[in-house]
């Protein structure tokens, strides 16, 4: 009985005090948000860390691409396969025309034929469902894709 007493007391305290640590943060913010007096704000880092960021936007600019979703729409290997490639991209153009960028990639000893630049599998998963019609085996992958248009 008496554990139980000492145990309410013990989480008494220690959420009065996180209670008055939130009261605490909030007039703080309160006080910074709302001072008439112009300041000034110094950030003090490490230069180290003001070269990390600027190679990561300069290797993100540089690429010009991004990781998002395509849907693979061909893939054979042998004799005859670039051939149908060639085939099945036509036939996607017939189908769906250029609104949608197709990419015919040889991966040895694979031709591959990709479509779309699609940012998240959502949308690629809705592109899919309308292909599937056609091209029964389709399936979305994983890829870099170029930034889509700004429209």
């Amino acid at each position: 009985m008496k554990v139980s007493k000492v145990l309410w007391l013990f989480i008494f305290i220690v959420l009065s005090a996180a209670a008055q640590g939130q009261l605490a943060g909030t007039n703080l913010i309160n006080a910074i948000q709302y001072h008439n007096s112009s300041g000034k704000v110094s950030i003090l880092q490490d230069p180290d860390i003001v070269k990390l960021v600027d190679k990561h936007l300069y290797e993100e600019g540089r690429d010009k691409v991004m990781i998002g979703y395509r849907i693979r729409i061909f893939s054979n290997s042998g004799a005859q396969a670039r051939e149908q490639g060639q085939r099945a991209m036509a036939n996607f153009v017939t189908y769906f025309g250029d609104k949608h960028q197709t990419y015919f990639v040889w991966d040895s000893p694979f031709y591959l034929l990709y479509v779309g630049d699609f940012r998240t599998q959502s949308e690629a998963a809705k592109f899919l469902k309308k292909l599937e019609i056609h091209f029964p085996e389709a399936f979305v992958v994983r890829s870099k894709i170029d930034y889509p248009k700004i429209k």
